[in-house]
């Protein structure tokens, strides 16, 4: 099973903490830059199904999650799920099928997408291959 970002965080919650408590040791070991390798990049997905990986993880009072997302041949992020954000993104590998609300539509490389997260959204790699989508998140969910 690959949580959500949305799942994590209410799995965190019952436990007592938060996304931003969760990763904050990690967070505080790393120094900043502004620029970023792509072996710096923080993996917060589960990386054989669905791969999140945070651009400027550890940079001082971020006010956006910038992802770099990867979807195995067929992953999928399950039920759709909403949270209170908005979010943008372009696909640059693959097809992804997004739904938002009651619309659905597959996206090629160069489609993008740009909705209020408060409607229930979900992703799925309807690619023969692994696709990719360059994103950002505002405000960050952790």
């Amino acid at each position: 099973m690959s949580p959500s970002i949305d799942t994590l965080g209410a799995v965190l919650d019952a436990l007592g903490t938060t996304l931003p408590g969760f990763f904050s040791d990690l967070q505080s070991s790393l120094p900043y830059t502004p620029f970023y390798r792509q072996e710096d990049l923080v993996e917060i997905g589960k990386a054989d199904a669905i791969s999140y990986r945070v651009v400027g993880f550890n940079y001082p009072n971020r006010q956006l999650l910038m992802l770099h997302e990867t979807y195995a041949v067929g992953a999928d992020t399950g039920e759709a799920f909403a949270h209170a954000a908005q979010e943008a993104g372009m696909v640059i590998r693959g097809a992804v099928e997004v739904s938002v609300g009651d619309q659905t539509k597959i996206l090629q490389e160069g489609d993008g997408y740009y909705f209020d997260s408060r409607l229930p959204h979900r992703f799925r790699n309807v690619h023969d291959e692994k696709s990719e989508i360059l994103s950002a998140i505002t405000p960050p969910t952790y």
